[in-house]
């Protein structure tokens, strides 16, 4: 029963991985900062309007913002 369960959740997270479409970036807007330099976020941020992204390069480029400590 449990392999079965695994072999349904894998399959599941496979495809929902090749369904994820990426699109261009058009526009990047910080709200609400009061510490920090909107220049100081864009600096850190490995996103550009222009970029293509999809769901899992978004995770990893608010994760590396995150890590900044800002």
């Amino acid at each position: 029963m449990k392999r079965l369960l695994l072999t349904a959740v894998m399959s599941a997270l496979m495809i929902a991985e090749v369904h994820a479409e990426s699109f261009t970036i058009s526009d990047i807007r910080v709200n609400g900062l009061q510490r920090v330099s909107a220049g100081s976020v864009f600096g850190a941020l490995p996103l550009n309007v222009g970029d293509q992204a999809d769901d899992r390069r978004l995770v990893d480029s608010t994760r590396s913002l995150f890590k900044t400590g800002f």
